[in-house]
């Protein structure tokens, strides 16, 4: 009698601490940003006269961003001579490599949300950039 009453007591605690050990925790929240880099203006027939480039920075996680740093890698010379709508960040590497960080008004994004800022570059043969980004 006093075997099945410990039996019985130590398999309704192992269930219930089977269910306590599998239930499954709250989703978290995520970061994640996306940044897409377009010329969007070619002066002199060639970018390597000048070009106005526009890059969107799009919050792709699953929780607001509070802030956003793009890095831009430029392997055909380009020289970024200009930025508007983001703050240019100290690079230490090698050349080609920027970094920009939000400006105070446009770092917070809502999930979906985007902003955009601009480049003015010269001298390269026009090859794309590898752009990434990282929320903050």
């Amino acid at each position: 009698m006093i075997r099945t009453t410990i039996a019985a007591a130590a398999l309704a605690l192992a269930s219930v601490g089977t269910a306590a050990a599998t239930a499954a925790p709250a989703a978290a929240d995520s970061l994640g940003c996306t940044a897409t880099y377009v010329i969007s203006s070619v002066w002199g027939g060639s970018q390597s006269y000048g070009a106005l480039a526009q890059v969107t920075v799009r919050n792709s996680g699953s929780s607001a961003m509070k802030g956003w740093r793009v890095s831009v890698r430029y392997t055909d010379g380009t020289v970024v001579n200009r930025v508007g709508g983001a703050v240019s960040l100290p690079v230490i590497g090698l050349p080609g490599i920027y970094a920009f960080g939000n400006e105070s008004y446009n770092g917070a994004l809502p999930v979906g949300g985007s902003t955009v800022f601009s480049l003015l570059t010269s001298g390269g043969g026009g090859a794309a950039p590898a752009v990434t980004c990282t929320p903050s």
